[in-house]
């Protein structure tokens, strides 16, 4: 885990619709027969395009001194919207996103490529007690519609 967080102040990562994510699995290629897959990994890295929106030359400012503190490849946590939600991911910048691009007086779009790991899975999100009670609601919905329905 990294030791440095990325600080709150500064505005969210907007992540591409693109990513690139490697396999899980490997399978083999039988010249007859069933195919062979094996599993070979939980981990997968995940590589986005980001922009950055600084919406004052003072986050600009800060948003650049985050870069110099993390351009020499350094590891940082973030938490990043996914389609399970915020999880925290373990980032590092392929792509610095060095040169800004002016869209009004006091707007600045910053692009890059990160290399995100997932720290949490939304399996170690979900609360055992969440699903006792689940299973306990869901056998009293089937008891009610399997004999009280037709009663």
């Amino acid at each position: 885990m990294a030791s440095i967080i990325y600080p709150t102040t500064l505005p969210d990562f907007r992540t591409g619709k693109a990513r690139q994510q490697q396999q899980t699995f490997r399978a083999t290629q039988p010249f007859s027969g069933p195919l062979y897959i094996q599993k070979v990994t939980d981990e997968t890295p995940v590589i986005w395009d980001i922009t950055v929106t600084c919406r004052s030359q003072i986050q600009s400012r800060q948003f650049q001194a985050f870069i110099r503190s993390v351009e020499n490849g350094e590891l940082f946590n973030k938490d990043i919207l996914t389609e399970e939600g915020h999880l925290e991911h373990e980032v590092r910048f392929i792509e610095l996103p060095l040169q800004p691009q002016q869209l009004s007086s006091f707007l600045w779009e910053y692009s890059g490529v990160i290399y995100a790991r997932k720290l949490q899975s939304i399996d170690e999100l979900v609360d055992d007690g969440l699903i006792a009670n689940w299973l306990q609601d869901a056998s009293i919905i089937d008891n009610a519609l399997n004999n009280l329905w037709g009663s």
